[in-house]
């Protein structure tokens, strides 16, 4: 076996040379950065041209098959030699994986080494939850990195979130609140009827369900209408909601609460309030957990867009331990952003949107984050992007 060790000042250059003098065939036995770059040792094993050498002069030689071969042996060859290359390709594959993640975790300790900095920055973005795509633009749109690139940065976040130019219960209208199941829709109604009810006449709203699916939605909310004096209507099909709505034109506001589905459900293209059926006067508001994961959260905004998504409500605040999957969804989506719902009280845990505060909760929740040292770890490892996209 041939041994040969390479110095170049980086690991693709280092990788470079072994591919012109070895080709594919070599193979790699150990890297280490020294204090001008990195060293790699390869090697190439002669048997592998050896054999390669030989194969070639027999498939040079006589090209006669006997007849008298038994077909049933030729085909029982095919299939050992099938199922030997399929184990082959397996190994190259897993080989392969494992190669690229230490290279990964090799340049990320080389970009520790020549860019602290800029790793630092990325550090702290990711220990606030704000996904990996998001950060590296909020990094490289630095001209310079120095000690007001932290302030810069968070600056950028505040101008890119979008919210709501006017407060919606003032705006009026028709407002109908969607999302999956569970993330409190009809307790959001509710906080939203009862501080409308306090600044305006309850004769000025109007309530609608359209849940007619889970047990005891309808009697809850009419549980909280009764305590408003506001009557609860019902509309089980698109067409009873179209009349409604044709009747309460008079009112200055009407709050739809529509059933919870699944983001992966297939007759989530046909919800009533869908702004694709001809409903163009209702604004739907998407109403997410802020404590749902990012890559959960981008699923499910990207799912309800079908029905013409116009900003978003987040509700439990209070039990998210990180806020960064929410700033990095609401700029990605450009999605305004309406209240925050942080706890169960009627209607004092509902709260109009202050972008730099949104952020101050982001870092503050950061700060208390206790999986910075297993997210270390994973970027060594070269995970660093899976890690924080899953978070």
């Amino acid at each position: 076996m041939k041994i040969k060790r390479y110095f170049a000042p980086n690991m693709r250059q280092a990788m470079n040379l072994v591919r012109e003098e070895h080709g594919d065939d070599a193979v790699i036995l150990s890297t280490k950065d020294t204090g001008n770059g990195v060293e790699v040792v390869a090697a190439l094993d002669p048997d592998s041209n050896a054999a390669q050498e030989k194969q070639n002069v027999m498939n040079s030689g006589s090209t006669f098959h006997s007849p008298e071969v038994h077909q049933g042996q030729s085909a029982q060859q095919q299939v050992n030699s099938s199922a030997e290359l399929a184990n082959m390709a397996g190994e190259l594959k897993a080989v392969r994986a494992m190669l690229e993640n230490q290279l990964s975790g090799l340049a990320w300790g080389q970009s520790e080494q020549n860019d602290p900095a800029r790793v630092d920055l990325l550090k702290k973005l990711l220990q606030l939850g704000v996904g990996w795509k998001l950060s590296e633009e909020l990094v490289n749109g630095l001209s310079v990195i120095n000690q007001q690139a932290w302030s810069r940065i968070l600056d950028k976040m505040e101008s890119e979130v979008p919210t709501e130019e006017r407060d919606l219960l003032e705006r009026g209208g028709i407002v109908a609140l969607v999302g999956p199941t569970g993330v409190g829709k009809t307790t959001t109604i509710a906080k939203m009827a009862s501080r409308f009810v306090m600044r305006n006449s309850p004769n000025e709203l109007a309530l609608i369900t359209t849940d007619c699916y889970k047990i005891g939605a309808q009697a809850q909310l009419k549980t909280f209408a009764e305590l408003i004096n506001v009557p609860v209507h019902v509309a089980k099909t698109q067409g009873e909601l179209y009349a409604l709505l044709t009747s309460l034109t008079n009112k200055k506001l009407i709050l739809i609460d529509t059933a919870g589905m699944s983001q992966r459900d297939l007759q989530l293209s046909q919800q009533v309030t869908s702004g694709h059926q001809g409903i163009t006067t209702v604004r739907n508001y998407l109403v997410m957990s802020a404590a749902t994961q990012l890559s959960v959260m981008k699923d499910i905004v990207k799912s309800f867009s079908q029905v013409v998504l116009t900003g978003c409500i987040l509700t439990k605040v209070d039990e998210a331990v990180q806020l960064g999957n929410v700033l990095t969804v609401l700029i990605e989506e450009k999605l305004p952003i309406a209240y925050l719902s942080n706890g169960q009280r009627v209607p004092e845990d509902l709260e109009s949107v202050r972008t730099r505060e949104l952020i101050d909760r982001a870092i503050v929740l950061g700060r208390q984050n206790t999986q910075n040292n297993d997210n270390e770890q994973a970027f060594r490892l070269g995970m660093g992007k899976e890690i924080s996209d899953a978070q």
